[in-house]
């Protein structure tokens, strides 16, 4: 059968691939940034805005206020609006997250099986097929760990990654349920545990945790919409200020499909992953194996503390993608990008990842996709 032939590709069409490949993946990002650049301008949904807004202003210190108060340092000394100081910060992140993507595909070889897997909705595609959500704090995270991730193995890099880590738990403590990824990317970077260097993330981390916890007031202290009005910015609906949440399990049974459905889509692709470890990279299958087991234990609570499983799944599977790169491809010593001898997937695999990532596209979408097209037609 057609489907069960493995694809072959030439050297030249191999470069033509990747030529469109990357071409392709830039139009993406750059409709990613006029869509956030209307967000900023039209009342469609305020999240990716006041989700960077929480500030120390009102009620002293809190949880997910440092980036806020920074913010409003630049406003005041240069002037600068807020809403363009996010626009510019999200686009700023998520080029780099695409460069970071685009240095992998260098300093690796690679191959379409690679690629296939770098462009699933919820890794390098995620930010276009989620306007409501996309460019949220929790993109800060993924850019430091492909940054360590790719910079070079020394001490001095192992501690700009506990302090931008400690740093990132003062802007969303989310990222403490990321902790794992920090410990296996370390183990990649030096190929063994480095038990003080351990000990010392785990408790630092712990210590910014409990200081949060304890000590830190609400997001909203009464004064914070009037603060940002002064300042410039006005919300009409769907901001983090005048949420009243708590997590209500009757939404969630009431929507359990959907939710089922992002449980199952994260172990696929979890899956996705290993089955190209177990083809081409089978000595390190086990150590993926457990790595996932201790890394979804870990980071299962947030399911249950915030109910936007979709971004959780989006930043597992993008820090799992690192780790995959990292563990599993060839050193490429030559210049330019340059494929493996990997055996070509079959053409089943391409079809049944397609149809994957168009059901994921169309399970992410929440009608928010259309609303904002409507909104700038009209």
């Amino acid at each position: 059968m057609i489907a069960n032939k493995v694809i072959k590709m030439s050297i030249d069409t191999h470069k033509s691939l990747i030529r469109v490949f990357w071409i392709g993946i830039a139009l993406i990002y750059i409709s990613v940034f006029i869509a956030l650049y209307y967000k900023i301008i039209l009342p469609f949904s305020e999240w990716t805005i006041s989700d960077w807004l929480i500030n120390y202003e009102d009620g002293g210190f809190k949880r997910r206020g440092l980036l806020g108060g920074f913010l409003f340092l630049i406003q005041d000394y240069i002037g600068m609006k807020l809403q363009v100081q996010i626009l510019l910060l999200q686009i700023l992140v998520l080029s780099g997250i695409l460069f970071g993507m685009f240095l992998f595909t260098k300093k690796y070889k690679v191959d379409f099986f690679y690629l296939l897997i770098m462009i699933s909705p919820y890794i390098l595609c995620f930010p276009a097929l989620t306007i409501r959500s996309g460019g949220r704090r929790e993109i800060l995270l993924i850019l430091l760990v492909i940054g360590y991730s790719l910079a070079k193995k020394s001490r001095s890099n192992d501690v700009i990654l506990l302090l931008l880590y400690l740093i990132f738990l003062l802007v969303h403590e989310l990222g403490f349920f990321y902790l794992p990824f920090l410990v296996w990317v370390n183990y990649l970077k030096w190929n063994k545990i480095n038990f003080k260097y351990l000990l010392c993330l785990i408790v630092s981390t712990l210590l910014t945790v409990v200081l949060i916890y304890f000590l830190g007031s609400d997001i909203n202290n009464g004064e914070s919409l009037s603060i940002l009005k002064e300042r410039g910015v006005v919300f009409n609906k769907e901001n983090i200020f005048e949420l009243e949440y708590f997590f209500d399990f009757n939404f969630v049974l009431k929507h359990k499909i959907s939710f089922l459905i992002h449980i199952a889509e994260l172990f696929i692709i979890i899956f996705q992953m290993g089955y190209y470890i177990y083809l081409f990279k089978r000595t390190f299958f086990n150590t993926y194996i457990i790595g996932n087991v201790i890394c979804v234990l870990w980071v299962a609570p947030l399911f249950y503390l915030g109910i936007d499983w979709f971004r959780w799944v989006y930043i597992y599977s993008s820090l799992l993608f690192v780790i995959f790169s990292c563990s599993c491809l060839e050193i490429n010593d030559l210049k330019g990008i340059q494929f493996n001898k990997n055996i070509m997937i079959k053409p089943i695999y391409l079809i049944v990842s397609v149809f994957f990532y168009l059901f994921i596209f169309l399970h992410l979408q929440h009608d928010t996709l259309f609303i904002l097209i409507k909104k700038i037609l009209t």
